[in-house]
């Protein structure tokens, strides 16, 4: 290849290569319903792109430099060390966003809460669907391993959406090939999409809320209440259940209640905040917490909390025997929070447990963690927000409950 040839394809190929990123990023931003957040969606997206095009700069990258080399253009004296530092850097943002993702794993933890029988769930949290993840393959990947697993629930601490395309029922019905029951609550985000759910315009911003997806793709959305979490003969959990075990039965439901009590294993609440929008929300907030804390000091088996936030448990009663587990995912403001409990010694990692994940992996606070109201499980968490890369892999946390 000539040197003008190699000049017109490196100038070619580098001008497609940058058209592709910011049209079909343009194109994405849209599909994302970003509203008065454009410019904001479309960096992020920009930057997400980019990555795809890392191997294609690298290989232009080492053309160029190699054809320079003989001459005195300021490329060609670029030091041997300087251009592999630059491929390294090029390798590691493609690793990080596009490979990285896609290494999902699966790691088991064994938490004592004195149940009668032991129970495993699949704990998934910040799965942030949207512009990052959720693409078809991640969804298909993530069916897979969990339908792999010999769990008895899957439970889902909220944070579902991270500026999702309007078509949530679309995005999501891979999630309906999952052969376990799926428990879930949403977070403050999650929440706030389904308030602004029409534009300035009036236009909806989503064809259907969350919680009308989930029943699209019967996943149990318990909210602020609680149910059961029975086992069958087979020894995996009932697919829909919708009695709520601490409330009392009608004469006519006695018999079939008290088969439910023999089978009862725990006692799923969900437990999360609603964005207070205005005085009277945050009075109802406060008194559906207070309702939930009497009903779970009143539950007659031990209690399996699902939440988006781990603070929320300090309005829960001290001493509960044995005390309730808290599952809840690693987002950025529960790290903080669980940050500030150590330092005030509200909250200690448990000592017993040496088999779970390490609490300093990339700085994150993850793991078992005692309190004086209940035990705290922080899952690792799955999806990405902010910045396109990952830095740790997305995981599945196994829990093992005896």
């Amino acid at each position: 290849m000539t040197d003008p040839a190699l000049h017109t394809f490196i100038v070619y190929t580098s001008a497609a290569l940058l058209a592709y990123t910011v049209l079909w990023s343009g194109l994405q931003t849209f599909n994302a319903n970003p509203t008065n957040r454009f410019m904001r969606i479309w960096l992020k997206l920009a930057l997400y792109y980019a990555a795809y095009t890392m191997p294609f700069w690298a290989v232009l990258l080492m053309m160029v430099w190699s054809q320079d080399s003989m001459s005195v253009s300021v490329l060609g004296q670029m030091p041997l060390s300087l251009l592999l530092v630059a491929l390294s850097l090029m390798g590691l943002y493609f690793y990080t966003v596009v490979i990285q993702p896609n290494r999902l794993r699966l790691e088991h933890h064994a938490i004592d809460l004195d149940l009668s029988t032991s129970l495993k769930v699949a704990v998934l949290s910040d799965l942030r669907i949207g512009i990052y993840g959720g693409k078809p393959r991640h969804i298909r990947k993530l069916v897979t391993t969990i339908n792999a697993l010999s769990a008895d629930a899957v439970l889902i601490t909220g944070d579902w959406l991270y500026y999702p395309s309007a078509d949530l029922v679309g995005q999501l019905m891979l999630f309906k090939g999952v052969n376990k029951p799926v428990y879930t609550v949403m977070s403050t985000s999650d929440l706030n999409y389904q308030s602004i759910n029409t534009t300035k315009q009036g236009q909806p911003l989503l064809e259907d809320t969350l919680a009308s997806t989930f029943d699209v793709l019967d996943i149990n959305y318990i909210g602020q209440q609680c149910t059961s979490l029975p086992l069958t003969s087979a020894g995996s959990t009932h697919k829909k259940s919708a009695v709520n075990p601490i409330a009392k039965s009608d004469d006519k439901d006695i018999i079939e209640q008290d088969t439910l009590n023999r089978a009862m294993v725990a006692i799923l609440c969900g437990w999360q905040d609603f964005p207070d929008t205005n005085q009277d929300s945050a009075a109802a907030n406060t008194t559906d917490k207070a309702t939930l804390g009497a009903e779970i000091a009143n539950a007659i088996s031990p209690v399996i909390i699902l939440g988006s936030r781990f603070d929320s448990i300090s309005d829960l009663p001290k001493a509960l025997q044995p005390r309730p587990l808290l599952i809840t995912g690693a987002a950025k403001a529960i790290q903080k929070n669980i940050w500030l409990a150590h330092k005030q010694k509200d909250i200690q990692r448990s000592h017993e447990q040496s088999t779970l994940l390490n609490n300093s992996r990339m700085g994150k606070p993850r793991g078992l963690y005692q309190h004086a109201s209940a035990q705290i499980f922080v899952s690792s968490g799955i999806g990405t927000r902010g910045l396109p890369f990952r830095l740790y892999r997305p995981t599945i946390d196994v829990l093992t409950i005896r």
